[in-house]
């Protein structure tokens, strides 16, 4: 017999003996070949990662390393593949979408702040609290603050102030420990 003939039955024999594995010695009288050429096959088949040796006390055990577990059907493997591309199609198509609704928010946004015109009285007002709270309408924030002790100005980069006299709890410890820092 010639060594891939002897090949492939090996690799038929070895496959129908399943997990259980078949002892060298007896796969060399199943193919009615003398032990070193089978030694030979299985040298190959285990380079190739084919196959898996053990050896014990009686002998060693060949068993088939079955890689098909490894791998996913076509079929699944197309309907995934098919799956996956809709998916990543949507996913472009959201972010489109939202790149689209910021656009417009800013556009909006922008066209707010110039249509709205600005409240201004001959009055100032009196708030009847020892706090204020100020922000600023735009993302852009506050660009300085100057204060002498008795007034404070505010400048924004865009117009737009929004003023808050509701009261917050201060916790005096913590404007303590602030002072005691600062030293």
């Amino acid at each position: 017999m010639k060594l891939i003939e002897l090949a492939e039955t090996s690799v038929s024999i070895i496959k129908e003996c399943g997990e259980d594995g078949i002892k060298s010695d007896t796969l060399a009288e199943r193919l009615d070949t003398p032990k070193r050429r089978v030694y030979d096959v299985i040298a190959v088949l285990k380079a190739l990662g084919h196959v898996h040796t053990s050896r014990k006390f009686d002998g060693t055990t060949i068993t088939w390393i079955d890689h098909s577990k490894e791998y996913v059907p076509k079929n699944i493997h197309d309907e995934l593949r098919i799956h996956l591309s809709q998916e990543s199609d949507e996913r472009k198509e959201f972010q489109v979408q939202v790149a689209e609704l910021k656009e417009q928010l800013r556009i909006t946004k922008t066209k707010l702040r110039r249509d709205v015109q600005s409240v201004e009285m001959a009055d100032k007002t009196e708030f009847n609290t020892t706090q204020l709270r100020v922000r600023a309408l735009s993302s852009n924030g506050i660009k300085r603050v100057k204060h002498d002790g008795i007034e404070v100005l505010i400048i924004t980069n865009e117009a737009g102030i929004v003023v808050d006299p509701c009261e917050i709890e201060i916790d005096e410890h913590e404007d303590l420990l602030k002072n005691l820092q600062r030293i």
